[in-house]
């Protein structure tokens, strides 16, 4: 049942991004701007209290879909599950960006690129005048890590934990996000990292199932594999080994293709996305497996 849940929330999700519909963010933040932020007098902040009751959401949202038996009751977990990964997932608005970043891209306009996709970037990134290698790799930073949480992260949890694994995650990433008080953003951020590690891994080794094998190993020798690496960039390390003719390393492509270089930023991002599509399709796969083995709900 799990799978097949999966497989619809990702194809409904799918059209809805196509379509630039249903944005988490918008509802996430809309709610959580009226949470309680910092007193500022000296009192105890929020963080006492937001860390009980998202555990307490999570126990309960676990005892409630464990209790529930029956097709009937099966069913409506299933439900609940859907409308969560339908509503608080999918990536609507990257689309049209990424299009209009590729031509400008082609047209040698860098400010104009810039200007397309400055919302994507992280916020420590919007306000600076970036070279167009390192933008580039800001902007594919950003589609992958964006990608891995709005999608893999929460089929993980999902499948592994059911109903409860999505209200783990997926109020976690909410309250990292969108929550007014800044530590209680830094503590949920500490979270989600540790949360990320295992999904990120299996995302990983995806990509070099899906890519370039041989490229995928290299990256993955211990000595090429800086220390204290975050998951963030270690998922953007192995996607650039998993991917021929240096789609992600521009360097190396402006040296070995010039010619080639006016449409590296649209050919770069299309690489991307098809590697990411085919990592998907390793994860239906081996969630199928999982159920026929009986191993997965």
């Amino acid at each position: 049942m799990r799978l097949l849940v999966i497989l619809l929330a990702w194809i409904l999700r799918r059209q809805l991004d196509a379509r630039g519909r249903m944005d988490p963010e918008q509802w996430q933040r809309q709610i959580l701007q009226h949470a309680p932020s910092d007193n500022g007098d000296g009192r105890p902040g929020p963080l006492r209290w937001v860390i009980p009751v998202y555990i307490i959401a999570v126990l309960l949202m676990g005892v409630v879909a464990w209790g529930l038996s029956g097709i009937a009751g099966g069913l409506l977990a299933s439900l609940v599950a859907l409308v969560l990964m339908v509503t608080a997932t999918g990536m609507p608005g990257w689309r049209e960006p990424l299009q209009d970043y590729g031509d400008a891209w082609s047209d040698g306009d860098m400010q104009r690129a810039w200007h397309e996709v400055s919302h994507l970037l992280p916020a420590d990134q919007r306000g600076e005048a970036l070279p167009p290698d390192v933008l580039h790799m800001e902007v594919a930073t950003s589609l992958i890590h964006t990608t891995f949480e709005r999608y893999f992260l929460t089929i993980f949890w999902y499948a592994l934990l059911g109903p409860a694994g999505l209200v783990l995650i997926l109020g976690a990433l909410a309250v990292r996000n969108h929550y007014p008080s800044a530590p209680v953003r830094e503590c949920f951020r500490v979270w989600v990292e540790w949360l990320s590690w295992a999904p990120a891994w299996l995302l990983s080794f995806s990509f070099g199932i899906a890519g370039d094998l041989s490229g995928w190993l290299h990256e993955h020798k211990p000595e090429s594999r800086p220390s204290g690496e975050s998951a963030r960039h270690w998922l953007v390390r192995s996607a650039s080994g998993a991917l021929s003719s240096y789609a992600l390393d521009p360097h190396r492509f402006e040296k070995y293709h010039p010619e080639a270089w006016p449409d590296f930023g649209t050919r770069s991002l299309l690489a991307v996305r098809n590697l990411l599509n085919r990592s998907m399709f390793v994860w239906l796969a081996l969630l199928a497996v999982l159920a026929i083995m009986g191993l997965l709900p």
